[in-house]
């Protein structure tokens, strides 16, 4: 036993430097595999960092576009108007084309009107009715000689009288249309029935009407953008403004509807700045010709 002892003791020792060289062995392989996964998050989060550097370089290129947009935006002003007061023409640019149309006239504001037109070298549309005043029948032949569009309104403008038949409404479209050609030589280019084909005023229905214009080849027009001077001759010169510019992005076409009887001063004092700021907005001011959208209301045309 004494000489067994010591061999013993080595085989013991043996055993144990292995045992501890393989646990050695293995823990510098898990180290080994630390570092690499290390590594390969240290990688990682360099490739993280480039991405959040250029998702970060594209957010402020973003925000710079964004930003020229706005400043774009910011030189469009729609109706900059504020407690009735006009704080600037606004700024629109939409419309392909505005028509400006005149309805009850000639009145002595149609020649102020024909004045403030020609001033700005644009053109208007007039609907005219009859009069047997022979200084305001001059204006018919000013209308055509200065290039505005002629166009008929009816002659007498009386509704219970236009549409009590369709004999009495062709009487009357007929004796209009004859005194425009007597002072001009030329026909009215289109019509606008009295309060329009969407009036409800006729108990007979509109397409009867209609079909007499049709027959006849005559383009009737009624209007998508209202000045607001209709109802009230006193309506401020800067309503008029608004009313007439802050809807116009709705329309490819815009037909204005303005009145130039005598009363209407405001309207007169509201064109100016009307057209200013069309002319500011590049938008053609144009008369009816054949290229002309329809503008129809289609409203109480049907047959009842």
């Amino acid at each position: 036993m004494l000489l067994f002892g010591p061999y013993m003791i080595f085989l013991i020792v043996f055993i144990m430097c292995i045992v501890l060289f393989v646990l050695v062995t293995r823990q510098n392989s898990r180290i080994e595999a630390i570092e690499e996964e290390i590594g390969h998050i240290a990688m990682n989060q360099d490739s993280l960092i480039e991405e959040v550097s250029s998702v970060t370089s594209s957010v402020d290129e973003l925000g710079s576009a964004v930003g020229a947009i706005s400043n774009e935006l910011s030189l469009v002003d729609i109706g900059s108007y504020e407690n009735g007061a006009s704080k600037g023409h606004a700024r629109v640019a939409w419309p392909r084309k505005v028509y400006l149309t005149f309805d009850d006239g000639p009145s002595s504001n149609t020649g102020k009107i024909l004045d403030i037109l020609d001033e700005y070298g644009v053109k208007g549309n007039f609907f005219v009715v009859g009069t047997e005043n022979t200084e305001l029948r001059k204006m018919y032949k000013r209308i055509v000689e200065e290039g505005h569009a002629l166009c008929a309104h009816s002659y007498s403008h009386k509704y219970s009288e236009i549409y009590s038949s369709v004999d009495a409404f062709t009487e009357d479209l007929d004796k209009l249309y004859t005194l425009l050609y007597d002072e001009t030589g030329t026909e009215p280019v289109a019509y606008r029935f009295p309060g329009g084909s969407s009036n409800s005023v006729s108990r007979i229905p509109m397409s009867e009407f209609i079909k007499v214009l049709d027959r006849r080849g005559i383009r009737y027009f009624d209007w998508n953008v209202v000045s607001g001077d209709a109802t009230n001759p006193m309506l401020p010169a800067d309503r008029i403004v608004e009313n007439s510019l802050c809807d116009l992005s709705e329309y490819e076409e815009a037909m204005i509807l303005f009145h130039d009887l005598s009363n209407k001063t405001s309207t007169v004092e509201a064109l100016p700045e009307i057209i200013e700021a069309l002319q500011e907005s590049d938008i053609p001011i144009a008369v009816i010709d054949d290229t002309t959208m329809t503008i129809q209301h289609y409203i109480n045309t049907k047959s009842k």
